[in-house]
């Protein structure tokens, strides 16, 4: 096996191009050219602040991300590594203002905004040609996900204290079958919208102080597991249609607050199931949760 190779890219490309996303020029910050040779990308992206888009995009080239500011350009860093058949990078983007921003400041900015939040734009194309494993750790501000199009084999969402938003816009499921869909909150909100399009077959989620906020959507097709743990956060979650099979098991304690859909019938301790699980048992979509000082909401469609 050829030796690693790995190193720490600066790019100071100050090539133009306009965003529809945020009606402003973006200036390119790092490119990925060539996929020869590579079955799948490892990519991990870190953003302190500001507002950030994810999208796929019908090109051969399979990774690009712009940002706002030239200025900024040799304030993100970029680490490449090529092992065997895969590409891995790890993509830290961040202006120059907010550089040495922390955990601490993020979750003290979340309570008390500053005006220069917005000031970081990143926009990150990928393309659907190319399979993917998505890392995305989001500090602070705003981030757009749209994984229509994309073939995502693992996909792993933190948000310390951003507001997310994970969707399939164009109604378009993951062309491969996700092997595990993560996704951590600690003082921020992530919204998920039409979870059924990422053909996840486990869904792992940790709720701090935040929300999360799942939408199974209208067509579930997988014999998936959701196992979550919420201390003294919010986890809301829209079921799938009643004639899907839903188990839920829930650990709780006394100083939690559950609140289940009203088809649900009890059906052993703290165990819950719908009609059609208690119809066909076999084949079910499975909620394994650990309730600590937190609520747990589930909604039918």
């Amino acid at each position: 096996m050829a030796k690693a190779l790995h190193q720490i890219l600066l790019f100071t490309s100050l090539s133009l191009i306009a965003s529809p996303l945020v009606g402003q020029e973006l200036h390119k910050h790092f490119e990925l050219t060539e996929s020869k040779g590579i079955d799948k990308i490892e990519l991990k992206v870190s953003t302190k602040a500001g507002k950030s888009f994810l999208n796929a995009v019908d090109e051969d080239e399979p990774l690009l991300i712009l940002g706002a500011s030239e200025n900024d350009v040799a304030a993100s860093t970029f680490k490449i590594e090529k092992t065997s058949n895969t590409q891995k990078v790890d993509a830290e983007l961040t202006c120059k203002s907010h550089m040495g921003l922390n955990f601490t400041e993020s979750v003290a900015n979340n309570f008390f905004s500053t005006s220069d939040q917005v000031h970081d734009i990143w926009q990150i194309n990928l393309s659907e040609h190319q399979a993917f494993n998505l890392n995305l750790n989001y500090l602070m501000g705003e981030a757009n996900v749209d994984l229509s199009r994309l073939a995502i084999e693992r996909l792993k969402i933190n948000s310390a204290s951003a507001d997310v938003k994970l969707t399939y816009k164009e109604g378009i499921m993951n062309s491969v079958a996700m092997d595990t869909f993560f996704v951590k909150v600690n003082f921020g909100n992530i919204e998920v919208i039409d979870l059924n399009y990422a053909l996840a077959k486990e869904i792992i989620a940790e709720v701090g102080f935040g929300t999360l906020s799942i939408d199974c959507g209208s067509d579930w097709k997988m014999n998936s597991r959701v196992s979550a743990s919420v201390g003294a956060g919010t986890l809301n979650v829209v079921l799938p249609p009643a004639e899907i099979p839903v188990l839920i098991r829930i650990n709780n304690s006394p100083l939690c607050n559950i609140k289940m859909a009203k088809d649900f019938e009890k059906i052993g301790h703290n165990t819950f199931g719908n009609q059609a699980y208690i119809n066909n048992p076999d084949e079910s979509m499975e909620f394994l949760l650990d309730v600590g000082m937190g609520s747990i909401a589930f909604k039918n469609r």
